[in-house]
């Protein structure tokens, strides 16, 4: 199995992001990743600032209602991933001053090698298609969006 497969079948999916900015958005799943386990709870804060300095450095959001938020972090001993649907979008200065939709949040390990960059490659390919990107947004389970991303 690939890096890529073994990260979508960690994954934690949320489909019904409420936040109104990116900051409320990344807070939102990196409580994803507490509720499921990837994160201890005590270093929720540690983890969603990793996630935040990283963004404020250089924004993460791309044309096609897409971002692709993530941060090193000692927080977490292997790469997490929460994947995020925000039905209605919401405002984060992209690009192409489209209403973002679909984030995916990455928390890597600062020992870990280039397969987080492969595996956000692949992500943002796969997203770059407006299809595949309305049709995560329309999806309604985890099954659903995860099936889009693998094919």
């Amino acid at each position: 199995m690939s890096t890529y497969d073994t990260m979508l079948d960690k994954a934690v999916v949320i489909n019904s992001l409420k936040g109104e900015d990116m900051f409320a958005v990344i807070a939102e799943l990196v409580d994803a990743l507490v509720a499921a386990g990837a994160i201890p709870e005590s270093k929720r804060d540690e983890a969603k600032q990793a996630v935040v300095r990283r963004e404020m450095s250089a924004s993460t959001v791309m044309p096609g209602s897409i971002a692709l938020p993530h941060g090193r972090t000692d927080v977490v001993p292997e790469l997490a991933c929460a994947i995020g649907i925000h039905k209605d979008g919401f405002a984060a200065d992209a690009p192409d001053d489209e209403p973002t939709r679909v984030v995916i949040l990455m928390l890597v390990p600062p020992a870990a090698g280039s397969g987080y960059v492969a595996f956000l490659g692949s992500v943002s390919r796969t997203l770059m298609d407006p299809e595949k990107c309305a049709a995560m947004v329309a999806a309604t389970d985890r099954d659903g969006v995860l099936a889009i991303l693998r094919d």
